[in-house]
């Protein structure tokens, strides 16, 4: 995998009740969960994440509430896991990736960055 203009940009597939999409995602290690726009939320019929509705985050423009929902199950690189909470969120413009990998998914994961060589590497661990 390499490195794209500065970011760590990874194909990942994500799994909604009856259907799933390829798209690309960029890792981003100072976001606590994995964001998805609502677009792809309402695509996937992404249901509520237990008897939490939303949840409060802090970002680069301030305190905001967003929805918390359960996606079926996301495959990033060899990795395939089950049953992750997503919050969602639309990136303002003029990001091209809409989708974040955040903590709550790298935690599960081996992230190898080889900085010099303009490559990474995510896996089981």
């Amino acid at each position: 995998m390499e490195i794209r203009e500065g970011k760590l940009v990874i194909r990942v597939r994500l799994g909604g009740r009856r259907i799933s999409v390829v798209e690309d995602a960029l890792i981003d290690t100072g976001s606590t969960f994995t964001v998805l726009p609502p677009e792809i939320v309402d695509y996937l019929e992404l249901q509520r994440f237990r008897n939490l509705a939303r949840v409060k985050l802090t970002t680069a423009s301030g305190f905001i509430e967003v929805p918390l929902r359960l996606l079926n199950y996301i495959e990033i690189g060899a990795i395939k896991l089950g049953n992750v909470p997503v919050v969602v969120h639309r990136i303002p413009d003029p990001a091209p990736i809409k989708i974040l990998i955040g903590m709550n998914l790298l935690e599960k994961a081996k992230l190898e960055v080889d900085g010099k060589a303009g490559k990474f590497e995510i896996g089981d661990p």
